[in-house]
């Protein structure tokens, strides 16, 4: 059975899972998720979020996280948690900090109502709807999302999301050290995850940003080459 994983496109979250995948080389099959009626989630009882994968032999796991954990164990050929607890421990520093990342991210991408229009458009270009449906996904999707991102700029104390961006992409390219990953030679769980989470961002007016910071740039442009995925999420 082919693994499936339910998402949204431009999710953050769900991107973590997918640059796990395709750094794992797994085949597997994409369901866009109708933010409005979740339909195509109704079979999941308790979990009413992505991503949720169900794996090979048909079981659900919920959380981004605990996704990528289980996928590590089901497909154990190229394995990315590390065995080494002091690696383990910096993955799981890195991880905690990757919370904060993805928290400000959406004030970048929905700053403006045309900025979440650009962004529904990942979805509705994505997802399997109807013209009626793409188009108050888009606009509907678009409007709430421009309201949650100011309550994201209220809440986390946010006043300039590109700053907010830059100075996090800065701190990730400082703890680098100069290595290639994260991890040293090869990317590890916080490489995917960070990249998967940058993801979100596309090829949309906000990741202009990233391009500020070369060696935070370098490092995209290496992850890009490790799981064969660009920016671009669709």
């Amino acid at each position: 059975m082919k693994p499936k994983l339910y998402q949204y496109a431009a999710c953050p979250f769900c991107g973590k899972v997918k640059s796990f995948l395709a750094y794992k080389k797994i085949d597997f099959e994409t369901i866009e998720v109708n933010p409005l009626n979740k339909r195509e989630i109704k079979f999941s009882e308790d979990y009413k979020a992505v991503p949720i994968y169900i794996d090979s032999k048909g079981r659900q796991v919920n959380d981004s996280n605990a996704i990528m954990k289980h996928i590590d164990e089901e497909f154990p050929e190229k394995k990315v948690f590390s065995d080494d607890p002091a690696q383990a421990a910096k993955d799981e520093q890195w991880l905690v900090w990757s919370e904060k990342y993805v928290k400000g991210l959406p004030t970048v991408v929905y700053e403006t109502f045309k900025d979440s229009l650009a962004a529904f458009n990942y979805i509705t270009k994505t997802g399997k709807f109807n013209w009626f449906q793409s188009l108050t996904i888009r606009y509907t999707g678009a409007l709430a999302m421009t309201l949650v991102a100011k309550a994201i700029r209220k809440r986390e104390q946010i006043s300039d999301p590109a700053q907010f961006v830059l100075r996090m992409v800065g701190e990730w390219s400082d703890g680098l050290q100069g290595k290639p990953f994260m991890a040293g030679e090869k990317p590890g769980v916080a490489d995917l995850s960070v990249f998967g989470i940058s993801r979100a961002v596309g090829d949309l007016k906000a990741s202009e940003l990233f391009r500020k910071n070369q060696v935070f740039w370098q490092w995209l442009e290496r992850m890009k080459r490790e799981t064969n995925l660009e920016l671009a999420v669709v």
